[in-house]
């Protein structure tokens, strides 16, 4: 299965009940992108969970983490940050939405700290703005 089917696959399962999921021409569009860092994490070679951004020379941006539902729980999306963070190796910045406490949470735990907050982002939502 080629990446794009992959992160595809977690993407709709992972989103399915959100309006801002990634279609999979997005999803190819990026992993085509110059400076895109995607990561899978498998589980006994079945994929579990991917993060994915962009590396840029003095920065990196955190686009998307999704876990399937069938994994959460088990510190993978913990994981595919540090992962990220180690692979990019410079300063790593995200956008989540307000009202996404659970990533929130899990952002914070991860180090991040909140520098910005774009009101009105997503419409409904503020978008709020991490770094680490």
């Amino acid at each position: 299965m080629l990446t794009a089917e992959i992160i595809f696959g977690i993407e709709s399962e992972s989103f399915c009940e959100f309006s801002d999921a990634w279609s999979f021409e997005m999803v190819k569009a990026h992993l085509n992108s110059k400076n895109s860092v995607t990561l899978i994490k498998t589980i006994n070679g079945v994929p579990a969970g991917y993060v994915t951004g962009v590396k840029l020379e003095n920065e990196s941006e955190l686009y998307r983490i999704a876990v399937l539902p069938k994994y959460r729980g088990q510190g993978l999306a913990k994981e595919l940050i540090a992962r990220f963070i180690e692979t990019c190796d410079n300063k790593v910045f995200l956008e989540v939405r307000a009202k996404n406490t659970a990533a929130i949470r899990l952002y914070e735990s991860a180090g991040f700290a909140e520098t910005g907050r774009r009101i009105n982002y997503y419409g409904d939502d503020d978008a709020v703005v991490y770094s680490l």
